[in-house]
């Protein structure tokens, strides 16, 4: 058990006595004055976890809480009730509960986790920090807390039975995942970009993990960040490694997502948008072809497309103060973007992804035929020479034209020809292959 001298603490003792009578912003105050004056005691970050996780608790809809009594028949009813309340508060806009019991869980699971620092051989604390995980959709850690939980008290039967429910579920999970779930997620390693630009990436990532260290060093995070360059330079693959390397959720809008012919129909998808970013924060907004969703405003003709970026500018405002959302935009035509979303608070933070260069060009053709069947005579670096100004997308396109060829080189061949690779299939692939990097026609670029 944990001991230590905070328990005679009297704000410790004032925290607990509101907590016990619902008053859980009183006892958060008390609670973390004691925590001040003894750091050093994991009963303290223990006990501030535990009010959290029961206001967070309270917020919820009966529905939703945890019943270890409930029958099979019961769960299901329940999990369908749960969704069905959720649904129906996030199609009619009412989701502020939903962002303050997660925002509650997840300061729960931050005391928690220091906590366990300071004693990690307290079963309570993984009982504890499982149920938050568990609340907030991770089920995987959940899992793994319970059953360190278990581990600590294997005696406890209870315990025991939580573990295995949580297992269950997490590979539940997984399994309705699919196929997809087992694709092994991309690292800054394994993307191929000039030191100075994964420098800057690295250091958003950073940002994003670590926002109280940023506020100690005086740093003010940006809000968001915009990528620019020539089409298939990997901006979306980025976003995508930004949000996973710093373990926030990922939603992508694009212009056919967001725009309709209906009245105020565009600026909702918008509100929604947000509203579904707050609810699983942290969260990474991604927003491909941006020109064309915030193009510069002109009034008249445009005033569709004007009060789409208002209602942009106005959620990104709001963002402020929430510093678990970031908004990352990527466009080939920085020069038509709303010069108002690239001010301080909004996209306040721009990176170029440029097109290769010829070490980064070998880089990725060695990338893309690291699994294919190639004969010795292939030339990564002559490759490289002959794929001036193409584009990651290019040379990706490139390889699989070459494979195409050797499919068609091979598919009648005599059987004890080598299956695999070889020169002539580059060259023919990109004899017949034209790099493209201008921008694609847009169909939504009426709007703007």
């Amino acid at each position: 058990m944990i001991s230590g001298s905070i328990i005679n603490d009297p704000g410790y003792i004032v925290g607990r006595t509101h907590a016990q009578r619902g008053e859980y912003a009183d006892s958060v105050v008390a609670l973390e004055a004691a925590i001040a004056r003894c750091p050093d005691d994991a009963e303290g970050y223990y006990a501030l976890g535990i009010t959290h996780q029961e206001r967070a608790i309270r917020l919820m809809p009966p529905s939703m809480r945890e019943r270890s009594e409930r029958t099979d028949l019961s769960k299901v009813a329940s999990a369908v009730l749960s969704y069905g309340v959720v649904a129906t508060s996030r199609a009619i806009g009412q989701t502020d509960w939903i962002i303050q019991y997660r925002a509650a869980f997840r300061r729960s699971i931050n005391a928690f986790e220091h906590a366990q620092i300071l004693s990690p051989d307290d079963f309570r604390i993984y009982k504890a920090l499982s149920l938050s995980l568990r609340y907030i959709g991770r089920t995987d850690d959940a899992a793994d807390a319970a059953r360190r939980a278990a581990s600590l008290a294997p005696h406890d039967t209870a315990l025991a039975n939580q573990a295995e429910s949580y297992t269950d579920a997490a590979d539940r999970e997984s399994r309705s995942r699919g196929p997809q779930a087992q694709i092994r997620p991309m690292t800054w390693d394994e993307v191929v970009l000039p030191d100075k630009t994964k420098r800057e990436l690295r250091q958003m990532q950073l940002l994003l993990e670590n926002v109280a260290l940023a506020r100690d060093l005086g740093i003010e995070p940006p809000t968001g960040l915009l990528l620019y360059g020539p089409p298939g330079t990997g901006k979306t693959t980025i976003a995508r490694v930004l949000a996973w390397e710093s373990k926030c959720s990922f939603l992508a809008a694009s212009p056919a997502e967001i725009n309709s012919m209906w009245l105020g129909e565009s600026e909702k998808a918008v509100k929604r948008l947000f509203d579904e970013a707050r609810a699983k924060a942290p969260a990474i907004v991604f927003l491909d072809e941006i020109d064309a969703l915030l193009p510069s405003r002109s009034g008249g003709v445009n005033l569709y497309s004007d009060k789409v970026v208002n209602q942009f500018l106005h959620e990104m405002d709001g963002l402020r103060t929430n510093r678990r959302i970031f908004v990352i935009g990527a466009t080939n035509r920085r020069e038509l973007l709303d010069p108002a979303l690239l001010r301080g608070g909004r996209l306040s933070r721009e990176i170029e992804i440029p097109l290769p260069d010829l070490p980064s060009r070998r880089s990725l053709f060695a990338l893309y035929l690291a699994d294919a069947k190639r004969a010795n005579d292939i030339d990564l670096d002559r490759l490289a020479e002959n794929t001036e100004g193409f584009s990651g997308a290019n040379i990706k396109a490139a390889v699989n034209e070459a494979g195409l060829q050797a499919l068609i080189r091979l598919a009648d061949a005599d059987p004890t020809i080598p299956r695999e690779l070889n020169t002539e299939d580059f060259e023919i692939a990109l004899s017949n292959f034209k790099p493209t990097t201008e921008e694609p026609t847009n169909p939504w670029r009426m709007f703007t």
